[in-house]
Order: structure tokens, then C-alpha cells, then sequence
């Protein structure tokens, strides 16, 4: 019973401190503090906290604090991903293609780009639906299809997406 009481007791201040690293860290990193914002969340990103590990991953993929370095930011945002972050999947997309080392770590960058844009968009991310229609339109990384496209657009456009509206009217018109 000491032990459940001596267990339990100490959960209650951990999981405080913990909330409050992330808040600290959070914070320190909106206030431009990268380096104390990297002290508080890496020991937290280790810990499987996602919100830790998307920011990370920002951080290394823009260079806020640590030397850019997108392997160990799509390292940090895979890793958030996995527990279903849905912006580090449309960020994901985004480093695939539009990084420049990222697309050295598969063997169809865009390809990978469509499938974390697809996971994002299927999750509802509004920005993700649009770059994925933009991919069905091009063709790239996915078959191209302007009826695909026209899908993807909608969904986004019913977040009320300002460009992903626009991409509707220009493909209706078939421009």
C-alpha cells in the first residue's frame, strides 16, 4: 500500500512538471528562446511527446536554434506523426517536396510528399487537402486527375480554404 500511496504521489508531481516543461518550452520557442526551447523539449521528445517532437522538428528543419538539418527534422516529425500529429504529416509532405536533403532519404520524394499530404488531409488538415489536389492536378507523385483534384479542392474549400476555392473555379473553367 506505501508503495502504490509513495508511487502515486510521485506521479502527481511529474506529470505537472511535465505539462509545464512543455508549456516552458512552447513558450521559450514563440518567444524566439530556441536554445532553452530545445533544452525543454528534447527531454520530452524522448519521451514520446508529440507536440515535442513536431516542434523539433521545425526547429532542425528551419535551423531555430540547431543547425538546419532536415534528416533529423524528418527524423522528429515522423516520430510525431506516428502518434497521429496531423500537422507534422503535412509538414512531412512539405520536407519530401520541397527539402532538399529529405528527398534524398526516399526513392520518390513526391510520392512520399502525396502520402503524408493524404494522411494530413484525410485527418480534415484544410492546407494539406489543397497541396494534395494541387498533386492530383500535376500528376505528380499520384495519377493525375482533375476529378481527384476537384475532390481534394472541395474538401478544403469547405474549411473555407481562400486558394483552394479559387483552384476550383480555375479547374471547372479548365484552365
Amino acid at each position: 500500500m506505501f508503495q502504490f500511496l509513495f508511487f502515486t504521489g510521485l506521479l502527481a508531481f511529474a506529470l505537472p512538471a511535465a505539462a509545464d516543461s512543455l508549456g516552458d518550452g512552447l513558450q521559450a520557442y514563440e518567444a524566439g528562446r530556441y536554445g532553452q526551447a530545445i533544452q525543454l523539449l528534447t527531454p520530452l521528445a524522448n519521451q514520446s511527446n508529440s507536440q515535442a517532437q513536431f516542434r523539433l522538428g521545425m526547429m532542425h528543419y528551419h535551423g531555430q536554434g540547431v543547425p538546419e538539418d532536415e534528416k533529423l527534422a524528418v527524423y522528429w516529425l515522423r516520430k510525431a506523426a506516428a502518434q497521429g500529429h496531423t500537422e507534422a504529416m503535412f509538414e512531412l509532405g512539405n520536407a519530401f517536396l520541397l527539402g532538399h536533403e529529405a528527398a534524398k532519404l526516399v526513392p520518390d520524394p513526391d510520392r512520399e510528399a502525396a502520402l503524408w499530404y493524404f494522411q494530413a488531409a484525410s485527418a480534415g488538415h484544410a492546407e494539406a487537402q489543397y497541396h494534395l489536389g494541387l498533386l492530383f492536378l500535376a500528376g505528380k507523385g499520384v495519377i493525375e486527375s482533375r476529378k481527384e483534384a476537384l475532390s481534394w479542392f472541395r474538401k478544403a474549400a469547405a474549411q473555407d480554404h481562400g486558394e483552394a476555392k479559387r483552384a476550383i473555379g480555375r479547374v471547372a473553367a479548365g484552365k
